[in-house]
C-alpha cells in the first residue's frame, strides 16, 4: 500500500518549538513526531512513502532522506508554496496508483490502519475518513453519518450552537485514486472545504469509520506536553526507545542516576541522561536524550527535551524546555516553553480532565531511590540474558 505524509505546516502555534523547526520534526521522546508516523506506517505494512514538505524542507529531507534506514520508500513533493492538504497530492497524482492512506505528519496516533482499509474495501467506498471523539470539537471538523457509516454531513470549527457531536474528522483518510480527479492543479485546496462537499454533492461512496486506539493532533504546547503524559500513563502506544524497567518507569541506555535520586512513577529517563545527587523526579517528568539535571533539583510535569541542562538547586514544573536549553543553577520554570534563543511563552493548564483526574489517583505509586532504580535495570538485564 501507499500513503501521502501531510508535513508542510509551520506550526505557528507550538512556538517556541517551532522557531527553527518544522512542526513534524519537534521531538517527541526519542524521535520526530513523523518519525513515529512512519513507523506506524511500516508496522501496518505501508512501506510506499510520499511526504508533501514546505516550511523548512530541508530538515525534513535530511533526517529521512529515501527511507531505507526505517526499511521503507519514500519520495518527497515540495512545495515552494502550501497549497493546502489537498492542493498537493494532484502534482504527485501519477504516483498514487491503488488505495492510499494520507496522514498528517504532525498528530500522534495509534489507530489501526488495516482494520480501516479493509472496513473502506468492504464499503467499495470512494473516500473514507476517520474519526475520533474527543471533549471540545471547537478546533476540528465534526462529521454526522447514517447507520450504515455513510457521511451525511459536516462542519467546519463550529461554534458552540453548532456541535451537534464530538465527534471530528481526524486528518487521516483512506482514499481511491479517483478522488485526485476532485482536485485542480495548482490551486490551494482542501480536503474538508473543497474535495469533501463534492463528494456529499455528488453522492459519491464516501464513509466514515471510527477508529479505535489513541489520536491528538499536537495542535498547541498544551496538547504536545500532554502526549507525553499520555504515553507514560499507556493511554497511547509509543516507540519510546527506552526500556520500561517497572510500571510507568522507562529507562535508556547508559544513564547516570545517582543513587540519592527520589523518582515517583511514571517518568522516562531517555539513553545518555544524567539525574545528578540529592535530585528529585517527579510524576510525569520527561528527561530527554543527554540531558542532565543537577543536583539538589526538582523537576515534575515537564518535557525536558534532548541535550538540555537543569542547573543545580533548580524547580521544573509543568514546562516544556526545547531542545539545547540550559537553566542557569537555583532558577525556577512553571507552566513555560523555553528554547536556547531565549525564546519564552507562557503555557497555560492545558492539562485534559483524564490527566488531572489520573494524577488524583496516583497517590498510592511508588517513591523509588536511584538506587533501588539500579537494581531493577540489573534485573531486568540479567532476565532479558536468559531470555536469550
Amino acid at each position: 500500500m501507499q500513503a501521502v505524509v501531510l508535513a508542510g505546516g509551520k506550526g505557528t502555534r507550538l512556538y517556541p518549538l517551532t522557531s527553527g523547526t518544522p512542526k513534524p520534526m519537534v521531538q517527541l521522546f526519542n524521535k520526530p513526531v513523523l518519525e513515529h508516523t512512519i513507523d506506524l506506517l511500516k508496522r501496518h505494512e505501508i512501506r510506499d512513502i510520499t511526504i508533501t514538505v514546505a516550511y523548512k524542507a530541508e530538515q525534513i529531507i535530511d533526517y529521512f532522506g529515501n527511507g531505507s534506514k526505517w526499511g521503507v520508500r519514500i519520495q518527497y513533493s515540495l512545495e515552494d508554496t502550501p497549497k493546502g492538504t489537498a492542493g498537493g497530492l494532484r502534482r504527485i497524482q501519477p504516483l498514487l496508483t491503488d488505495t492510499f492512506v494520507v496522514v498528517s505528519g504532525d498528530a500522534v496516533t495509534d489507530f489501526d490502519l488495516r482494520a480501516a482499509v479493509d472496513y473502506h474495501r468492504h464499503k467499495s467506498a470512494l473516500a473514507t475518513m476517520l474519526l475520533y471523539e474527543v471533549e471540545d470539537p471547537s478546533q476540528f471538523g465534526i462529521v454526522e453519518h447514517g447507520k450504515d457509516g455513510r457521511i451525511m454531513r459536516f462542519i467546519e470549527k463550529p461554534k458552540p450552537s453548532e456541535a451537534f457531536t464530538n465527534t471530528i474528522n481526524t486528518g487521516v483518510y483512506i482514499l481511491e485514486p479517483e478522488v485526485l480527479h476532485y482536485i485542480p492543479y495548482d490551486t490551494v485546496y482542501d480536503f474538508s472545504r473543497d474535495v469533501f462537499p463534492r463528494l456529499l454533492q455528488n453522492q459519491e461512496p464516501f464513509y466514515a469509520y471510527r477508529a479505535k486506539g489513541y489520536w491528538c493532533d499536537i495542535g498547541s504546547l498544551g496538547q504536545y506536553r500532554n502526549v507525553h503524559f499520555d504515553a507514560l500513563t499507556g493511554k497511547i502506544k509509543l516507540d519510546l526507545g527506552a526500556s520500561q524497567i517497572a510500571d510507568g518507569i522507562w529507562i535508556g541506555e547508559d544513564t547516570d542516576i545517582h543513587p540519592s535520586v527520589k523518582l515517583k512513577a511514571p517518568f522516562y529517563v531517555g539513553t545518555g541522561a544524567c539525574i545528578a545527587k540529592n535530585s528529585t523526579l517527579g510524576r510525569f517528568a520527561v528527561v530527554g536524550e543527554n540531558s542532565v539535571v543537577g543536583a539538589e533539583s526538582q523537576v515534575t510535569h515537564s518535557v525536558i527535551s534532548p541535550r538540555v541542562v537543569v542547573g543545580a538547586k533548580s524547580q521544573v514544573f509543568g514546562s516544556v524546555l526545547g531542545s539545547g536549553y540550559q537553566l542557569a543553577d537555583g532558577n525556577s520554570l512553571g507552566d513555560e516553553v523555553v528554547v536556547p534563543d531565549g525564546s519564552v511563552t507562557g503555557l497555560r493548564a492545558e492539562i485534559n480532565p483524564e490527566f488531572l483526574s489520573h494524577i488524583s489517583v496516583d497517590e498510592h505509586m511508588f517513591t523509588w531511590s536511584g538506587l533501588e532504580l539500579a537494581r531493577l535495570a540489573r534485573d531486568l538485564v540479567s532476565t532479558q540474558a536468559i531470555a536469550a
